[in-house]
């Protein structure tokens, strides 16, 4: 009976989600608008340490429309992806450092850009905006004499 139970608990949570999922707004590939009064993103220059390291970014996200927002970052070089995070309103403060992991076998030193995008959701309706994008450079550690 306890069983039974639990799967059909199961059963009504899956089917909730879905129905959450087909009814949510669907988000857009690319924002329409680029606002620096929406936030900002920045990392600072770094050394590539060998190995997989965590590095750090500041963020500040002030949306100007009511509803819960989340933020989207992108870390690219030349073009290709190669990080993604996500931020989202309650556990994110507006304002605050995040980290990112790269790994020195899958990166090269180099000249990389960290662009975002703010949603914000009201009820069901999406606004997007990209924020400003920032650029910082990864270099080779000094080799010691």
């Amino acid at each position: 009976m306890r069983k039974a139970r639990l799967a059909g608990l199961a059963t009504a949570l899956v089917m909730t989600v879905l129905v959450s999922l087909m009814s949510a707004p669907a988000p857009s590939a690319r924002a329409a608008t680029t606002e620096a009064s929406w936030g900002s993103v920045n990392a600072k220059n770094a050394v590539l340490k060998r190995g997989c390291r965590n590095y750090s970014y500041r963020y500040a996200v002030d949306a100007p429309t009511k509803g819960d927002w989340d933020l989207s970052v992108r870390i690219m070089r030349k073009g290709r992806v190669v990080w993604f995070g996500y931020l989202y309103e309650g556990p994110s403060p507006e304002t605050g450092v995040a980290r990112f992991r790269l790994c020195s076998s899958k990166v090269r030193p180099g000249r990389y850009r960290l662009r975002a995008v703010v949603s914000v959701q009201d009820g069901r309706e999406v606004t997007e905006s990209a924020l400003p994008v920032d650029t910082f450079k990864l270099r080779k550690p000094r080799r010691r004499h």
